[in-house]
């Protein structure tokens, strides 16, 4: 879908007071993603929009009707104060039908890295029954090891499996239909999660793998639907994926928000947070926290036992090195200071699971009646 630019020319700024025009310049921050409604139509495409408390009035470049409701992201306009309104959703997709899709997803209580996990178990239990699904079973659990982050894995390598877990299947089948002439693209398509187990199901007959496999497919649609709900509240993006640990496969949860930093922000403002938790068999659980801003790059890792800790610490001083190093090649040959540090610290701030579903949107709106 296309993205249509809505410009807030100048002089409507002005015809607010002082403070009006500070609360709605404080509103309409560069990089924020809000939701707009359109409340009145004026003629000449022009609209008076309500965003949270404040109504302002805008020239949009297409024709909208009242009672619209879009999510935009602020922007910097051609001329100095002004500001570019980029839609992000279709005008014409209302809050009630993200609502109606989260009813749908809400019953799936699995993230889809235990998923992928429990698939995985299916699959070995058909293959050592040895019966009518046995080689595509085989077939499957290599597809499944494709999809599965192996120690000592870089950068490079967990971007591309985030990138070929699913959750972004359709939108990768609408770029390489409509933008691309390479067949490069579709057969790269060939190697996303979602395209395999679609493909898996015309060949699996009824029976504990089919049903496996459907429900990975449901949990990897379920995923689709709550990043959408994420992103309509600017909350961290969110995956869940399998990770080898040893003779077994555990589930790693990753969460990333990036943050357009405007000069008012202060100088510390991170542009990027990332946190990474998982429960390894060796060393229990572990929360590694990072952020990248113009302060520099911070690196907080967590673990639930104490003795860990001297250990860690001491493998540190060579890490903080190394992601000095990374970074003062990567952003534009500037240094920026490095600090790793590590800790001990009570389980219930190193779990991450139970914010798979502490999402804005499901805490400001109401999706569920759970009265009895």
């Amino acid at each position: 879908m296309d993205l249509n630019p809505y410009e807030i020319p100048n002089h409507l700024m002005e015809g607010s007071t002082a403070s009006q025009g500070r609360q709605l310049a404080a509103t309409l921050r560069i990089g924020r993603v809000l939701r707009g409604q359109v409340l009145e139509a004026f003629g000449g495409n022009s609209y008076l929009i309500q965003v949270g408390k404040h109504r302002f009035s805008l020239l949009a470049d297409v024709a909208l009707k009242v009672g619209q409701e879009f999510l935009f992201r602020v922007e910097n306009g051609r001329e100095e104060g002004e500001r570019k309104l980029t839609i992000l959703s279709d005008p014409g997709l209302t809050e009630f039908r993200l609502r109606d899709a989260l009813r749908m997803v809400l019953q799936q209580e699995q993230p889809l890295g235990d998923l992928m996990i429990s698939l995985g178990e299916s699959i070995v239990n058909a293959l050592g029954e040895g019966g009518r699904d046995h080689g595509i079973a085989g077939e499957l659990l290599d597809v499944l090891e494709e999809h599965l982050l192996q120690p000592g894995a870089d950068g490079l390598e967990l971007a591309d499996v985030l990138n070929r877990i699913g959750l972004g299947y359709e939108a990768g089948l609408l770029r390489a239909g409509s933008l691309s002439k390479d067949l490069v693209d579709l057969l790269e398509l060939d190697r996303d999660l979602k395209a395999q187990l679609l493909a898996a199901t015309d060949y699996v007959e009824d029976g504990p793998l089919a049903e496996a496999i459907h429900r990975a497919l449901q949990g990897l649609e379920a995923e689709q639907v709550l990043q959408v709900a994420r992103q309509v509240e600017g909350d961290p993006n969110h995956w869940t994926f399998p990770i080898r640990d040893g003779d077994r496969w555990v589930c790693a949860n990753l969460f990333a928000q990036h943050k357009v930093v405007g000069p008012e922000d202060p100088i510390a403002t991170p542009r990027w947070r990332v946190t990474l938790g998982v429960e390894f068999q060796s060393i229990g659980p572990v929360r590694v926290d990072f952020t990248l801003g113009a302060g520099g790059v911070t690196m907080r890792m967590l673990v639930a036992d104490k003795g860990l800790v001297p250990g860690l610490q001491e493998r540190a001083k060579g890490l903080q090195d190394a992601i000095a190093d990374i970074v003062d090649i990567g952003i534009d040959k500037e240094f920026l200071p490095a600090r790793v540090t590590v800790f001990c610290a009570p389980l219930e701030d190193i779990d991450v699971t139970q914010r798979h579903l502490d999402i804005g949107f499901l805490r400001h709106r109401k999706v569920l009646d759970l009265r009895g």
